[in-house]
């Protein structure tokens, strides 16, 4: 009788998912079957329009684009998320939110539930990730994140388990001077500056704006007591995996400068401590934490200066450009970390590249068929290891005749840049962000220059001061 009992419950928790699944079913075919009906010619017109410039990354003409279409359709859901996207991408984190908000109250009934909604959920999360509201992003991740956890929403709830781990806490608070300036340990092939770590001892760090979060090593992790919930498997150098930990730090010091509550990754970091030197590396500053600052990377004389984000020190930075003939360059913050800017490779047109100063010793990276449309040949039998936060890939050296970053009088133009070509590219490199990213440029490129970020603005400040 018990078996019989048991097998009665399964029966009927198994009619219960087949009646869930049915439904869902049900719903999916309604949407199919609706979508596209209930917008009218001239605004598909106007939206397919802007969703082709979208993809060729070019966000300016989009977003005068997709506004063009709000104004035949104030109403339109799928319109307004994209245009939220773009704010988005320029650092406009409550302009997107309003977008955003606007999307899922203009979305209709049977598309406004989980999984459907997912995207904008997750958008939205974004926008107030990007303000350092953390309570706010646990929330909507949760709800993009659904009932259950499959496939890719596996990352978004170790991300939303991580973001938890500071409760109701601020995170990134800044306590120091207005400004601090750290030497570099060395500047090449990468970088190097001394961190403290939760009131640490003097610890070697890389600096690159190809990392999201600050990684720390894992036996440091460990050493020095920082929290951690959960991993995922994260895409390094090569395309290798690696299982990537998430938590938070108390504390890291950074010259004069010390920022409580920091989100960290962990790695094991010792396979990359070889390319330098004999340094032991024990982590990675990476573009979350610097986006915080005014941030300048002085290549010729080896600093690393970090400001506060006010409104005296982005003038001082402006007056520069004019006194001392620095390069002006847009850029674009898209997802959590990754840089966009326009540029050009040999006798391609411009296209986005990825700002990504972690490429060890080298300056340019893209996929091998850009390579050859740029007509640089790739001799795979000349291939060498290189090691990344992965593991092991072969690479092969390149060299580009001409690299720019920047148009017009603000270009910047390097040539007989050092680059490389590897087994396989950067996965941010192509199409799969929905628009595309020709390449990577980085280090070398960067030589000679004094390189500022400002976040504020969105723009990278270029001044010249090497040979």
């Amino acid at each position: 009788m018990k078996r019989k009992t048991l097998f009665n419950k399964k029966l009927a928790v198994g009619c219960g998912l087949v009646a869930v699944i049915l439904c869902l079913l049900v719903v999916i075919v309604t949407v199919l079957l609706r979508g596209g009906q209930e917008m009218a010619p001239a605004v598909k017109a106007q939206l397919d329009a802007a969703d082709a410039i979208y993809r060729k990354g070019e966000f300016t003409e989009a977003e005068a684009a997709y506004r063009k279409a709000k104004e035949l359709d104030p109403e339109n859901a799928i319109v307004l998320e994209r245009l939220g996207t773009i704010a988005l991408w320029n650092n406009h984190p409550q302009e997107a939110e309003r977008y955003f908000e606007e999307a899922l109250r203009y979305t209709p009934w049977y598309k406004n539930f989980w999984p459907f909604n997912t995207q904008l959920k997750y958008r939205l999360g974004m926008t107030y990730y990007r303000q350092d509201r953390f309570a706010e992003v646990a929330q909507l991740f949760r709800e993009a994140r659904g009932p259950v956890a499959i496939g890719p929403l596996r990352d978004l709830d170790a991300f939303g388990k991580q973001i938890a781990l500071f409760d109701d806490e601020t995170p990134y608070i800044i306590e120091g001077p207005e400004e601090t300036q750290i030497d570099f340990v060395t500047t090449d092939p990468l970088p190097v500056i001394e961190v403290s770590v939760n009131d640490s001892e003097p610890l070697d760090f890389i600096i690159d704006t190809g990392g999201m979060e600050v990684i720390l090593d894992n036996d440091l992790a460990e050493q020095i007591g920082a929290q951690i919930d959960g991993s995922l498997s994260g895409t390094y150098a090569g395309g290798k995996k690696a299982e990537t930990g998430l938590g938070r730090i108390d504390s890291i010091k950074m010259g004069e400068f010390v920022v409580h509550n920091v989100p960290i990754h962990t790695l094991d970091t010792d396979p990359i401590s070889p390319l330098f030197d004999g340094l032991e590396i024990r982590g990675i500053i990476g573009t979350r934490l610097l986006m915080h600052f005014l941030t300048t990377i002085d290549y010729p004389d080896g600093a690393l200066i970090l400001q506060r984000t006010t409104s005296a020190n982005l003038q001082s930075l402006e007056s520069q450009v004019t006194a001392n003939g620095v390069k002006v360059i847009p850029f674009w913050l898209v997802e959590t970390h990754y840089i966009v800017a326009r540029g050009t490779v040999n006798n391609l047109d411009p296209m986005l590249f990825f700002v990504d100063t972690g490429l060890a010793g080298a300056g340019f990276t893209a996929p091998e068929p850009v390579l050859q449309e740029a007509g640089i040949s790739v001799d795979w039998t000349e291939a060498q290891d290189a090691i990344g936060g992965g593991g092991v890939f072969q690479e092969v050296d390149i060299v580009i005749d001409r690299l720019t970053l920047g148009t017009g009088e603000n270009e910047v133009v390097e040539n007989d840049v050092l680059g490389k070509a590897s087994e396989q590219s950067p996965s941010i490199l192509g199409d799969r962000l929905g628009f595309y990213i020709g390449g990577l440029i980085s280090h070398q490129f960067f030589h000679n220059y004094a390189l500022t970020f400002d976040f504020i603005g969105m723009r990278l400040f270029l001044q010249e001061k090497g040979v």
